[in-house]
């Protein structure tokens, strides 16, 4: 316990010594440090206390220290200082506005460094909307104290308010134990209470303040502050103050990083204020991407552009590495952490995205949940990505600075904590972090078994990029000798339209040279190119020694494009094919069959059986929905196949239910659907009748529909009698009827005439 002596200034001066010993003047008497004299005459120029004198004091003077502060601590005139306004600012006029019109009694400005809170409050304070005059206190560290905390605090409102009268609050303030709640902060708020206009207190760097006492001398003066008063927290970190009871009761506005990230204009304006450049649009973008709207952030690239001759080159590699950027978060945010914090930091930085489970399986420790509190307490550029604060991110640059500093410190570290990484995802049902983490681990064995267990699920659900994107982080040499990895790179490739990706697979004999061509053909046929889709899903069907799934899905797939382009003969055969693997194969009507039950549905449609095709796909369909984690590419093909075989039976409600469900499976899908889309348009047109005369044209028979769909090929009418199973007088009979009931005379008319129609 620290004693304190005074001493008049008739004893001879203080001098510091030798660590841990106070020497006075000449007399060479010494005493531990835990005696401290305190020379209190002299201070200010004023009288000595024994005289009971006190110097004169003026409205514009800096009050006398109060007692146990003179002599050690000269009155810092700085600290009661805003900072000064400067041209590079950008303006904020929307939060400006709504600070200047709050009325509650705290506003609390809280966001990480660099953020230009402090610079927004000072913006607010010279604003023209402002009257009220502003107490201005830069604390730090040494504000802990609550006799320096409130003897600025008198000091500022004196400054700032002519008849604030503060002589009484330091008076009380000199006791040796001043009674903060019974007596200091009472006097304080009644003088406060007693202005003659209202005032404005900023309390500036509040996360300096450490003394638990302090924050419960504030929520005294919080809870009893008159309406002529308004304090204002600026700080990096949450308060332990009564903020949910402000909050609740409409008392408390609140300024966080959201609101202070700066808008793409914004930057824009700083940036041409500071490094006189404007840059276009796309650079802009990438730095408001790169800078998450960090106003020190950008304004740290500003200082870098400076006379840079290429702008767009070094937007292009701005990172968390830039040296400014650097200086700034490892001066102002990573030094002043303890050594367990800055370790959690950098050893989490790695992870695109964290819960506290998920680092203390990397980190190997079970603190996670303690420190990210701490973290998000203290603003340490933590991103929440939940609404129960559950999973974050770090910002962008700071996580690159984290990395950076990660690979330096502790290299050969990082496969460790990847791989620790890729292990909590996989057990946790997250498996695209778990081939990253592997992948960045250089796991190539783990990364390929992951993938290959994975693969089928992201492709049936449209994310055959993302497979694409393992395998090229796998790369050639890694896929080339592992037949895991060339099997789902087939599939990838295929889905992605990559002929040569696709033929990764060059063996007849290897069974999954059948799932490379079969794929590739089967995204033709939904691209619409269905010439380009037969060669492929020929040497599908014809590779002994393909899959049993593989094969029926490729005769089937082969039936479906033989319809298209008017060869029914043969898409019967795929088709049949296909039911035949599907029977053999014990696979029967399992929900995976479904493609097969289609290519026979289609066939039958296409020879006006609507009944048979309608009986034959809807089981096998509805069997599908019951099973989405199959995907949505086999769902999707039969669905608008079955919605097109009910129109033509007449069920237009029911046609209408299957185009709907269609649509929202294709609208959450990625690009390259457009094909798809186009048959679901052509299907709506149809259902809705493109005009008056669809309604009251004498309708065509069902083998009439088939003759003129076949009509639309190549196919001469014997060949079309052959694929109906009729003669080519009967075809003759049936055509003549289509161009009576179209109203035109040739075939090429009629087929025109089909197609606006919606027939």
């Amino acid at each position: 316990m620290t004693r304190y002596v005074t001493q008049s200034c008739s004893r001879a001066p203080l001098t510091l010594a030798l660590p841990g010993v106070i020497r006075m003047g000449q007399e060479g008497h010494s005493w531990p440090k835990s005696v401290l004299f305190i020379t209190l005459s002299g201070v200010h120029g004023g009288a000595q206390p024994g005289a009971g004198g006190r110097p004169e004091q003026g409205r514009g003077a800096v009050p006398a220290l109060p007692r146990g502060l003179a002599g050690l601590d000269a009155p810092i005139e700085t600290k009661l200082h805003p900072p000064g306004v400067r041209a590079e600012w950008v303006e904020r006029a929307g939060l400006i506005k709504e600070l200047a019109h709050t009325t509650a009694r705290l506003v609390l400005v809280d966001a990480p460094a660099g953020f230009g809170k402090t610079t927004l409050v000072a913006q607010w304070r010279s604003s023209p909307t402002e009257k009220r005059p502003f107490a201005w206190v830069s604390l730090d560290r040494g504000d802990s104290d609550p006799g320096r905390l409130w003897s600025y605090v008198v000091s500022a409102l004196t400054r700032a308010c002519p008849d604030f009268d503060g002589e009484a609050i330091l008076q009380e303030l000199q006791v040796q134990a001043p009674e903060f709640p019974d007596s200091v902060l009472p006097m304080l708020a009644n003088e406060l209470a007693a202005l003659s206009a209202p005032v404005v207190l900023v309390l500036d760097d509040y996360h300096m303040i450490k003394e638990r006492r302090c924050h419960e001398q504030i929520r005294f003066l919080l809870l009893h502050l008159p309406p002529s008063a308004q304090i204002v927290i600026i700080t990096r970190a949450d308060p332990p103050l009564p903020l949910a009871r402000l909050r609740a009761a409409g008392e408390m506005a609140e300024i966080r990083a959201r609101e202070l990230r700066f808008t793409p204009d914004e930057a824009a304006q700083l940036i041409a204020a500071v490094a006189g450049i404007r840059l276009g649009a796309p650079d802009l973008g990438q730095l408001m991407e790169r800078t998450e709207g960090w106003p020190a952030g950008v304004y740290l690239a500003a200082v870098s552009l400076r006379g840079h001759p290429s702008p767009h080159g070094f937007i292009r590699e701005f990172t968390g590495n830039n040296r400014f950027i650097v200086d700034f978060l490892a001066e102002e945010v990573l030094s002043r952490q303890p050594a367990e914090i800055q370790q959690f930091l950098a050893r989490t930085s790695l992870l695109a995205r964290f819960c506290a489970p998920l680092c203390d399986a990397v980190t190997g420790s079970t603190g996670g949940a303690a420190i990210i509190e701490v973290l998000e307490r203290e603003n340490l550029f933590l991103v929440p990505l939940d609404d129960n604060r559950q999973w974050y991110r770090y910002h962008h640059l700071f996580a690159q600075l984290l990395r950076s500093r990660l690979a330096r410190t502790e290299p050969a570290l990082m496969a460790t904590l990847h791989e620790r990484a890729s292990a909590w995802h996989e057990q946790a049902g997250q498996p695209e972090e778990a081939v990253q983490h592997a992948l960045a681990a250089a796991d190539a064995a783990r990364a390929v078994q992951l993938i290959a267990r994975y693969w089928h699920a992201y492709v049936d659900t449209g994310r055959a990029a993302t497979v694409s994107g393992w395998m090229r982080a796998l790369g050639d040499d890694r896929i080339a000798a592992s037949p895991l990895a060339a099997h789902c790179a087939a599939w990838a490739a295929g889905f992605a339209g990559d002929r040569n990706g696709a033929r990764i697979e060059p063996d007849p004999a290897s069974p999954y040279y059948a799932l490379a061509r079969g794929t590739l053909g089967f995204c033709h046929y939904l691209s619409g190119d269905y010439a380009a889709a037969v060669r492929p899903l020929e040497e599908a069907v014809q590779s002994e020694a393909s899959l049993l799934l593989v094969r029926m899905f490729a005769y089937a797939v082969l039936a479906m494009v033989l319809v298209e382009r008017g060869r029914l003969s043969r898409a019967q055969e795929c088709a049949h094919a296909a039911r035949d693997v599907a029977i053999t194969g014990d696979l029967g009507r399992l929900p995976q069959t479904v493609m097969a039950y289609a290519a026979t549905g289609a066939v039958q449609a296409a020879r006006g059986q609507f009944d048979q095709a309608r009986s034959e796909l809807e089981p096998v369909l509805e069997l599908r929905r019951k099973m989405p984690g199959l995907g949505p590419w086999s769902t999707i093909v039969p669905t608008l196949l079955l919605a097109r075989i009910r129109l033509e039976a007449g069920d237009g409600a029911g046609a209408a239910e299957l185009a709907e469900e269609a649509r929202e499976a294709l609208a959450a899908l990625p690009d390259g659907t457009e094909a798809l889309q186009a048959r679901l348009a052509e299907l709506d047109r149809r259902i809705g009748g493109s005009s008056q005369e669809a309604r009251t044209a004498e309708p065509l028979t069902e083998r009439e529909a088939a003759v003129l769909r076949l009509l639309a090929g190549t196919l001469s009418l014997r060949e079309i009698g052959n694929e109906l199973y009729v003669s080519a007088n009967t075809v003759k009979t049936h055509t003549q009827a289509i161009y009576r009931k179209l109203g035109v005379s040739t075939r090429h008319e009629a087929v025109a005439q089909g197609k606006r129609l919606g027939l």
